[in-house]
């Protein structure tokens, strides 16, 4: 079986002490539907997973002014016989800087409290990514 390695930004703001999540609405391969869904891409072959995240939050959103702050969570799961290996990252970004969607990846991008998108997110192991998001216990 292949093996992929992936990343996945929680990306957040503070915004008036709210915790403000970025999520980001793309298209299901295997349903052919649309989800909400928290910034994932491929690491490719030479890169590290903070240059992986990097990029692939610059390619698909236009973020550039963001901090990676710790990885949180890590999870696998099989799709066409590919083994998708996940490390899921804190990323600490400017909501007031334009997102410029990759329309290739994204249909849609919007920010919501953090209570909100754990309700909105329909993947159960992207809402315990994002559960993981407490800044009260982080130097901001």
């Amino acid at each position: 079986m292949r093996i992929r390695r992936e990343v996945q930004g929680v990306i957040f703001d503070i915004v008036d002490g709210k915790e403000m999540v970025l999520l980001v609405k793309k298209r299901d391969r295997k349903n052919r539907r649309f989800y909400w869904r928290l910034l994932k891409g491929g690491v490719e072959d030479g890169e590290t997973e903070l240059q992986a995240l990097k990029r692939e939050i610059s390619e698909e959103t236009g973020l550039t002014n963001v901090h990676v702050i710790k990885k949180v969570y890590d999870y696998t799961f099989v799709f066409r016989e590919v083994k998708h290996v996940v490390s899921s990252f804190l990323v600490k970004a400017d909501s007031t800087q334009t997102i410029k969607p990759q329309r290739s990846e994204i249909v849609e991008s919007v920010w919501m409290p953090k209570e909100r998108a754990l309700k909105t997110l329909y993947w159960r192991n992207e809402k315990e990514a994002l559960k993981r998001l407490n800044t009260h216990n982080l130097n901001l």
